[in-house]
């Protein structure tokens, strides 16, 4: 039976060219624009390596002090001072990293007896950072706790930044200078894919080796500074309870550097919280910005759904006598429907397709606008942003495609199909 739909659907698709057409590319461009969202959505919290339990970890990326008489306030990253004494000590996480992102000064890469410079992007970590983010290692290891603490000047590489310093991405051992200081690379990993913000550097050192940074701001009682937290869960259902210790520790906190007071607007955020949270002062409202989004999804989804339905009625009339002929002869409504609305789902399935392409055309093409990472002071993190296909090309994806799909075409389709079979077969054979 459904061979002999698209049978007709083909044949129709060749009949009736310009309404195939019409049909087609406003169904592609509504899925491009979904499907451009969708896929932003995924890059930002997906689980993509080496940021592989995004669905599961917590962050904090600002802080906000106050005093009673409202002089001094501000509002910044966090200071190793503040990490150490409201985030270190919580126990419902499985972990809790530091992290001094890259950026945050500039950075002198070279090999011994080398006269070239590399500007890298350098990140300073703890030694938790391997155990939150799932990096793999072609050589070499992390550096450990121990040398963490002693602010010991080890490094990990990436392979591309191996292969310019060394040739090879078996440098583990092999020194270089970093702000002509001496370090030795302790392990060497694959590349970070730009998308993976929160780890992104081409280098990483223990921010041990960077009291001056990790200290914070003078103007903030070294309250505020340059550092953020990421915080894994062992499942998601532990967010509230890590919420609420996070509370009790903070103000504990509080309670040492009055008058100032620490406030969190609060974080801890997950990963699409932290994305929408931008406002370093207020907490957003999460429900009016998830209504905002939803509305724009709404409005993608009803607009080109109405165009297409004004199609489908009159490509509808048109066929009315075909219809009226098979009800004749016996065809009931809900095979003459089914008919109808796989016929108008082969076509938005090639719209869909075609909107695909196009959304993949229009990411990569605005990749540099849409994905590009900004330090604290607003300067570019992200020199190039790459795109593999594993991201572009993914069930998740996919999923959102194929539902985009069956929506648009029961909008457009069911409600001209129903009235136009609830005619009666003498209207619909005299085409009244």
């Amino acid at each position: 039976m459904y061979k002999v739909y698209l049978k007709q659907a083909l044949r129709m698709l060749r009949q009736n060219k310009f309404f195939s057409t019409v049909y087609i590319a406003g169904t592609g461009l509504a899925i491009a624009m979904v499907m451009v969202l969708a896929l932003l959505y995924y890059f930002q919290t997906g689980n993509i390596s080496p940021e592989s339990y995004r669905s599961r970890m917590l962050v904090v990326r600002m802080g906000k002090i106050v005093t009673g008489d409202n002089r001094g306030n501000g509002t910044s990253q966090l200071s190793y001072q503040t990490i150490r004494e409201c985030f270190y000590p919580l126990q419902t996480p499985e972990a809790v990293t530091a992290i001094l992102p890259a950026g945050e000064q500039s950075e002198f890469i070279q090999t011994p007896g080398s006269a070239d410079i590399y500007n890298g992007l350098v990140m300073g970590t703890d030694a938790a950072f391997w155990k939150v983010f799932t990096f793999t290692f072609v050589d070499g290891q992390p550096y450990t706790g121990e040398e963490c603490a002693s602010a010991i000047r080890k490094a990990v590489v990436s392979e591309s930044l191996a292969r310019r310093l060394f040739r090879t991405t078996e440098a583990a051992g092999r020194t270089f200078l970093l702000n002509f200081e001496e370090y030795t690379v302790a392990g060497v990993v694959k590349d970070v894919p730009s998308v993976a913000g929160y780890c992104y550097a081409e280098m990483w050192v223990p921010f041990t080796t960077r009291p001056v940074l990790i200290r914070g701001g003078a103007w903030s009682e070294y309250i505020l500074g340059h550092m953020y937290v990421c915080i894994l869960a062992r499942r998601a259902a532990d967010f509230d309870a890590i919420r609420r210790e996070t509370e009790e520790s903070y103000r504990r906190y509080n309670t040492t550097i009055a008058p100032r007071t620490l406030l969190l607007n609060g974080q801890p955020d997950t990963v699409f919280r932290a994305y929408l949270h931008t406002d370093t002062w207020n907490m957003p409202d999460y429900t009016l910005l998830f209504l905002q989004i939803a509305l724009v999804v709404a409005l993608l989804l009803l607009v080109p759904s109405l165009n297409l339905t004004g199609i489908t009625a009159s490509q509808m009339k048109k066929r009315m006598e075909e219809l009226g002929v098979r009800k004749a002869f016996g065809a009931c409504n809900r095979t003459l429907l089914i008919q109808v609305l796989y016929e108008n789902f082969f076509l938005t399935l090639l719209g869909g397709f075609a909107g695909l392409i196009l959304s993949y055309i229009l990411v990569v093409a605005l990749k540099g606008w849409l994905l590009a990472r900004y330090s604290w002071e607003g300067f570019v993190l992200t020199p190039t942003v790459d795109l593999s296909a594993g991201m572009l090309l993914n069930s998740t994806v996919f999923g959102y495609a194929l539902l985009f799909c069956f929506l648009l075409n029961l909008l457009s389709a069911l409600l001209p199909a129903w009235n136009a079979l609830r005619r009666p077969i003498t209207d619909a054979l005299n085409d009244r």
